[in-house]
């Protein structure tokens, strides 16, 4: 009888036992807290909650206060659909390119500014405006489908060899073509960097913000934040190519600025 008891406690010893150590095995595999939660399909809902959270209408709105007004209308539109504004700089190699130019700075600033909501992207062309025109090249900015053109219309390059009459011609063809495309894109007109005493480029640069005014283009004169046409710094911010020039770093971070501002108002 005894044999028999000592068994049955030996049996139910070691189920304890068994139980027992599974429990244990169990509790190790668990999480010892909730601090750091699985990325799963809540956790989207929770960035798409905080996103919701920090997006604030009137203080993109406020940022962007030196816009044309057609553009502000549009932006705004886009930002109550939380859709992005879209811009495109166009203009000659004398925009520049991702290591050295205007682009690089205000992709960086706009981001740190409008998140997503404002984007920016650059198309140059090397020929002339009437090659622009003639080969249809304008129908690379409308493919984009941009809210609002930056243009520099090769003026530089135009310079010598396309009379400014013609140049505004062109401008206006171009504009006119975008537009019965994209009715509400707003088109923004600028120079390329100012050249040291120089001759008939200053003149073309006038007739181009003359033309903008009549048209009731909005013009950015950046040149109100180079030196002066007839000062020797000048040459420090751009270098000569050949029988061409390009902004070097100091004229670009000038330039750059300038947009910034425009596009930034703080």
């Amino acid at each position: 009888m005894k044999a028999i008891i000592l068994s049955i406690l030996s049996i139910i010893l070691v189920a304890i036992l068994v139980i027992g150590n599974i429990q244990w095995n169990n509790r190790e595999d668990r999480p010892l807290s909730n601090t750091h939660p699985t990325k799963d399909a809540n956790g989207e809902v929770e960035n798409k909650k905080n996103e919701d959270q920090y997006f604030s209408l009137d203080d993109y709105m406020s940022f962007a206060k030196s816009w044309p007004e057609s553009a502000q209308k549009v932006l705004e539109e886009k930002l109550t659909e939380k859709q992005p504004f879209h811009i495109l700089l166009v203009g000659s190699d004398e925009i520049g390119d991702q290591e050295l130019g205007l682009i690089t700075p205000l992709q960086e600033a706009l981001a740190s500014k409008y998140d997503k909501y404002v984007t920016i992207d650059s198309i140059t062309y090397e020929e002339t405006s009437s090659d622009y025109v003639n080969n249809n090249e304008y129908e690379s900015i409308i493919e984009q489908k941009p809210d609002m053109v930056i243009w520099e219309p090769f003026l530089l390059n135009d310079n010598g060899v396309v009379d400014i009459s013609t140049t505004l011609l062109n401008v206006n063809q171009v504009i006119n073509e975008t537009k019965d495309v994209l009715p509400d894109v707003t088109f923004v007109l600028m120079p390329a960097h100012p050249l040291y005493n120089a001759g008939l480029y200053p003149m073309q640069v006038s007739d181009l913000k003359k033309f903008a005014e009549s048209k009731e283009i909005p013009y950015w004169n950046h040149w109100e934040a180079w030196p002066e046409s007839n000062d020797l710094k000048l040459k420090d911010y751009y270098v000569e190519l050949g029988d061409r020039s390009q902004a070097n770093e100091q004229g670009f971070k000038v330039w750059s600025s300038y947009l910034s501002k425009k596009l930034i108002s703080e």
